[in-house]
């Protein structure tokens, strides 16, 4: 080798990691589906072969990490058509596309649920295209909000739901306490069956479709009041 060419080059892998916005997020990912959300910057950091220090420059807070997780998963929901098609027919797939990225990362249910969305870019505007679409529609603007988070709630609680085990309902040990529910869950497990799909799955679908109606039913006859029946449930104030 001449002295122009100057010290041979490392073969390998550099000393130090590299690090990357979804290098760092893979990561994070893969952590919380192990151990649930608990996890801390620093085990994040050991994962990665890096000082904690090094991952402050891409998120300065366990915070920020989490909400860039959400973001991450809410652009993998896609935008299932809340531009051109009614809010009650876009809203299934979308509905759909939630569950089963919360179904993906069970861990983080409880932490992506309750984190506020602000300062999260994917997950505001998500959530702005379905509330438009929403008012687009006609629906009365003081039930938007209210429409949008039972619908998240439900998705949440049904995520919770699909981990559980498939007979968490049935009286296995003392049958002769609940015959009736013992009949009916039996019942709901074989139309499962037939279905080919899980109890878990088919209870989401079925919940789905009577919330999204029962939402459109609601939202219709509060913009007809003149023509609507009267509400079986009226919404209470809270007591002071």
């Amino acid at each position: 080798m001449s002295e122009s060419e100057g010290p041979a080059r490392r073969v390998g892998r550099p000393r130090t990691a590299v690090l990357s916005h979804d290098r760092i997020l893979e990561a994070a990912f893969e952590l919380a589906d192990a151990n649930g959300p608990e996890f801390s910057l620093a085990s994040l950091a050991r994962r990665l072969g890096v000082q904690p220090s090094a991952l402050h420059h891409y998120f300065p807070s366990k915070a920020a990490l989490i909400a860039a997780m959400r973001g991450q998963i809410t652009l993998r929901l896609g935008t299932h058509g809340f531009d051109e098609q009614p809010w009650y027919e876009a809203i299934l797939p979308w509905a759909r596309a939630s569950i089963d990225a919360f179904g993906r990362h069970p861990g983080l249910i409880a932490a992506l649920a309750t984190l506020p969305i602000d300062g999260e870019p994917e997950s505001i505007a998500d959530y702005e295209r379905i509330v438009a679409a929403f008012e687009r529609d006609g629906y009365p603007s003081d039930l938007i909000v209210p429409a949008l988070v039972a619908l998240e709630s439900f998705i949440i609680g049904s995520a919770l739901d699909g981990l559980t085990p498939p007979d968490n309902l049935r009286p296995v040990h003392e049958p002769e306490r609940a015959p009736v529910l013992l009949r009916t869950e039996a019942a709901a497990r074989a139309a499962a069956s037939a279905a080919g799909i899980t109890p878990a799955q088919r209870t989401f679908e079925f919940g789905l479709r009577a919330l999204v109606a029962g939402l459109r039913a609601a939202g219709e006859a509060e913009g007809r009041p003149g023509d609507a029946a009267p509400d079986p449930a009226p919404l209470r104030e809270p007591s002071g």
